[in-house]
């Protein structure tokens, strides 16, 4: 149940590193951009041109497209979902975040310095140095503004990485020899430590969402969240509304089944006044 998650760049080779790997151990790729809800994917657009082009033939790209990527965009939930179903490469930027904190997964990041990408981009996309530099330096500050949105975090510091794989110097199949002997490490193999984290993580988004949607929490003077340990459910937070902390374990108990809540929301009198 291996499961691997790699950031996307630019010009770097990285599809060429995860296509190598999955042929070689017969994982599935999904390749994803994060947004926070199924509401914020409907409000964005079609993938650039820029990005067909770097994911592959048109075959490919309707092919990619229906995938649970759904246009290239995962919800957080989804994330985890696809992690929790095993043998998978998610390659993008915010998953390598969202699982870091659980067990066994493989953490990858695949760079190279900023010359070979554009060197990689002019072949690609049939362009000068200047327009592949330019496409490359807005792809990097978009990356780099929705990690710091979603995780407050930089996602090239390579503490956030098991693996920091640089191709100007290790070719794509080499690379992907190198994720094939770590998957085979203890450290990266199954486990019920692993199983039971991303189970806690996934209940917990699941929650999280449940609330948002459902209007009891994410807005003004309804600051819910919850958290899961080994399956135990606790909500907590501060609301205006008396009626906010039941109502929250109502929802959850028809919504997601959950019969058993740490309910420590609390209530204060005159909240966001």
């Amino acid at each position: 149940m291996s499961v691997i998650v790699m950031t996307r760049e630019m010009g770097t080779l990285g599809k060429e590193v995860a296509r190598e790997f999955a042929q070689k151990k017969g994982y599935r790729v999904v390749h994803h951009e994060l947004v926070r809800t199924s509401e914020e994917r409907a409000s964005l657009g079609e993938e650039s041109e820029v990005y067909r082009f770097l994911e592959g033939s048109e075959a490919e790209t309707d092919a990619w497209r229906n995938n649970r990527a759904q246009d290239g965009y995962l919800t957080p939930t989804e994330v985890l979902e696809l992690a929790s179903e095993g043998e998978v490469l998610i390659r993008g930027w915010g998953a390598t975040q969202l699982l870091k904190s659980v067990p066994n997964v493989l953490s990858v990041r695949v760079c190279a310095p900023i010359d070979f990408r554009v060197s990689v981009m002019k072949d690609r996309l049939g362009v000068d140095d200047h327009a592949a530099r330019q496409e490359i330096k807005r792809s990097d500050a978009a990356h780099g503004r929705a990690f710091l949105r979603f995780f407050q975090n930089d996602w090239r510091a390579p503490e956030n990485y098991d693996l920091v794989l640089n191709t100007s110097h290790v070719s794509p199949s080499d690379c992907a020899e190198i994720l094939l002997h770590a998957t085979e490490a203890a450290s990266f193999g199954e486990s019920d430590e692993m199983r039971s984290a991303l189970s806690d993580i996934l209940l917990t988004e699941k929650i999280g969402e449940t609330l948002r949607m459902a209007g009891v929490a994410g807005s003004r003077g309804r600051h819910v969240e919850a958290s899961v340990d080994y399956g135990n459910v606790r909500l907590y937070g501060v609301v205006k509304d008396p009626d906010a902390p039941r109502a929250a374990e109502r929802l959850l108990a028809t919504k997601l089944g959950i019969d058993r809540i740490q309910n420590d929301i609390v209530h204060a009198t005159g909240f966001g006044d």
